[in-house]
């Protein structure tokens, strides 16, 4: 075709990933202020424990709901529609006077969420070639791991700023209340932006041309509208995928949940020292986010399909292992945080290499497979506040990098069964979803 293509597909690709960075700032916030939402609502420990998991709990429960919902009613619309939500619910996080309303409030920010990247992935396999999907994966993914650094800096920082700034019944607002409502306020803005720019594939947009809707492969207009259940129960390779995200994400969480706490309790850092050490390492996973589809579109080129997906996952993976590892030994914050840059390099590294394996692996129902491995991969950072926060208090912290090291070393075993060059079957007819 000699019309050159248009570049709409990269203006949808960052808009799409803005909407990853707002995402993931009203995802990680809570962590930052729990000592003070704990202090004002009068919470126990356990307690503070249950809000930072609820999230996760709600959002792996809902994963393959939210992409089957995309599939549905179509992608932009509803994601659209989440970012709306998850943002409102930000914001109603921020007014609640007790522990059942902030349970509930990230309740809903966890059922919102979580159709942001199944949905967000089936934009991009409509949008991108297969040969591009590992660098389109990898600017999302890394907006995503931005929006966490950024909300782990700017939110004690802003706390400060807005402590007794503003005035309500004659009371000074709590900085936090100020910050969870503004955070909100933005993500609901953003959610009108993204539903003028963004469409489900170019053939559908009226700012590009024919030829920018001819590179992406040919995807059917007319969607599946059930995914059998049987697809997902039969499939080796899904099990194996999943289990290893429920691994992978439960030695990750630790960093957007415990290490503030371990931050304070145990080096005794506190305000925009804490805000600054806790949020270096999500800055540097975004260097392995960018590097990784780079990473994994090469070495398909060079290893093919099965090891270009698969390579990155094991690397990067084995050096969160032995990074957590020496946490357990550690002595100075400096050095944790190095350590934890490593792991923070290394999952960030495969994060496209995952996508790429669900939009390899879903044929049409891409959103859905992901949800299913998100799914899975959530219920591990759900675990992760209780059970490493029961390991802190019954043994040690160094425990708890023992563990997280562990982990790790059990999704490294998973994915050598993955074979990314499978199909999942898309025949079966027992249940649907």
């Amino acid at each position: 075709m000699s019309q050159k293509p248009t570049s709409v597909r990269y203006l949808v690709l960052a808009v799409t990933a803005v909407m990853a960075i707002f995402m993931y700032i009203d995802r990680v916030c809570i962590a930052q202020v729990s000592g003070d939402i704990q202090s004002d609502l009068k919470l126990t420990e356990g307690e503070m424990d249950w809000v930072k998991s609820a999230f996760f709990w709600s959002y792996a429960l809902s994963q393959v709901p939210a992409g089957v919902f995309g599939i549905r009613f179509g992608f932009r619309r509803m994601l659209a529609l989440y970012l709306f939500l998850w943002s409102f619910f930000t914001a109603i996080s921020g007014m609640a006077g007790g522990f059942a309303a902030l349970i509930g409030a990230r309740l809903a920010v966890g059922v919102t969420e979580a159709g942001a990247y199944p949905n967000a992935a089936s934009i991009i396999k409509g949008w991108f070639p297969v040969a591009r999907r590992g660098f389109a994966n990898s600017v999302v993914s890394l907006g995503g791991r931005l929006g966490g650094a950024l909300g782990q800096l700017l939110t004690p920082a802003l706390v400060v700023l807005f402590a007794g700034a503003i005035i309500w019944n004659g009371n000074a607002v709590p900085g936090w209340r100020v910050v969870l409502v503004l955070f909100g306020l933005i993500g609901i803005l953003w959610s009108v932006v993204f539903y003028w720019v963004v469409r489900d594939r170019p053939a559908l947009h009226p700012w590009a041309n024919e030829a920018e809707a001819a590179m992406p492969d040919k995807v059917s207009a007319a969607l599946p509208s059930r995914t059998p259940l049987g697809i997902f129960l039969r499939s080796r390779t899904l099990w194996a995928f999943s289990l290893m995200q429920f691994f992978i994400n439960f030695g990750w969480a630790f960093l957007i949940t415990q290490f503030p706490d371990y931050l304070q309790n145990v080096h005794k850092k506190t305000g925009s020292e804490k805000g600054l050490l806790s949020s270096l390492p999500g800055f540097v996973g975004c260097i392995g986010m960018f590097a990784g589809g780079f990473l994994t579109d090469w070495l398909i080129r060079k290893l093919g399909l099965q090891r270009g997906r698969i390579v990155p996952i094991i690397l990067g993976a084995s050096g969160c292992a032995a990074a957590f590892l020496f946490c357990a030994t550690a002595d100075s914050a400096w050095a944790v945080v190095a350590a934890l840059c490593v792991v923070t390099l290394g999952t960030d590294l495969a994060i496209p290499a995952i996508w790429a394996i669900a939009q390899d692996i879903g044929g049409q129902r891409v959103g859905p497979v992901l949800g299913w491995a998100n799914m899975w991969g959530n219920f591990g950072a759900a675990c992760c506040p209780l059970i490493l926060g029961l390991v802190q208090r019954e043994f040690s912290w160094s425990a708890v990098f023992v563990t997280a090291a562990v982990s790790y070393g059990c999704a490294i075993a998973l994915a050598f069964v993955i074979d990314a060059e499978k199909p999942i079957e898309t025949t079966g007819t027992e249940g649907s979803l």
